[in-house]
């Protein structure tokens, strides 16, 4: 009986705590449908495998850094770049849903490398957001089949918000962190760092480990399993992919509740017949 009991604990702690990890497989893309780097991409970043799993926490670049929203992934095993005409097309597994339970309505999260500005560069928390983000763009455009494509206006590939890896930094470029963000939580669409000092920024990141929100209902689909970031012909920019997420859903309290319930009561009938 203890068994059980022990394992119906561990199983509603993780529902309650990382419900998508508990009932599904990896969140990040899965596999590289095809690339072109287009004409004049970053040297050396042509590796398109860069964007599958995980987004870049912890840099390699440069002796080692932590990412934060003031500095993103810079090695080659990190980003791909997307020259001038570049296209990247990558496939999840599991279908990214239009879930009603995910935060804000976000279902798909694309994390780039881009940064925010700064007011100066003291390392500390003197040092402000200036507000707009230094990103390359990069049009999005997603599918459920793989042939008929949407594009996602208004949003860029290599845009807000930028990626962020832990939660306990207080400056802008810091060495280490300890407690990692949320690469499945998008950030409040509406929050503006403006003004704010790193503490600041990431108490409005909540969390989240950043990167740019598409709710797939703007493009009228319930589910998708390919997205396609295109870098248009002239553009002037290379923006640099880093990953793709599909958002972890929130479930509602009282559906918690039920789920406990049902766990329970099933575990409560394995007892019985043991």
């Amino acid at each position: 009986m203890k068994s059980y009991v022990a394992s119906g604990i561990v199983l509603i702690f993780g529902f309650a705590i990382f419900p998508s990890a508990v009932l599904a497989a990896d969140p990040w893309a899965d596999m590289v449908v095809s690339y072109s780097p287009g004409t004049d991409p970053a040297p050396g970043f042509t590796n398109a495998d860069a964007a599958l799993g995980e987004p870049t926490r912890d840099s390699i670049a440069f002796g080692g850094f932590v990412i934060s929203p003031f500095g993103g992934a810079a090695d080659p095993s990190e980003v791909v770049s997307l020259g001038d005409g570049g296209e990247l097309v990558v496939k999840f597994d599991e279908p990214v849903v239009d879930d009603p339970l995910n935060p804000f309505g976000i279902d798909l999260l694309v994390f780039g490398n881009s940064f925010l500005g700064l007011s100066s560069f003291n390392n500390d928390d003197t040092d402000l957001a200036t507000g707009p983000t230094f990103g390359e763009g990069g049009v999005i455009s997603v599918s459920a089949n793989g042939t008929d494509y949407f594009v996602v206006d208004g949003i860029d590939a290599d845009g807000r918000f930028p990626t962020n890896g832990y939660t306990d930094i207080s400056i802008p470029f810091p060495t280490d962190g300890n407690v990692p963000t949320d690469f499945t939580k998008p950030v409040d669409p509406s929050f503006d760092v403006t003004g704010l000092n790193t503490a600041g920024v990431i108490a409005g990141y909540d969390g989240s480990g950043g990167g740019a929100g598409i709710d797939l209902a703007s493009v009228g689909l319930s589910e998708i399993s390919y997205v396609k970031v295109v870098n248009p012909q002239g553009s002037g920019s290379t923006p640099e992919i880093d990953g793709f997420a599909d958002v972890r859903a929130v479930p509602e309290p009282n559906t918690l509740a039920l789920l406990c319930v049902s766990v329970l009561t099933s575990l409560k009938r394995q007892t019985r017949r043991g």
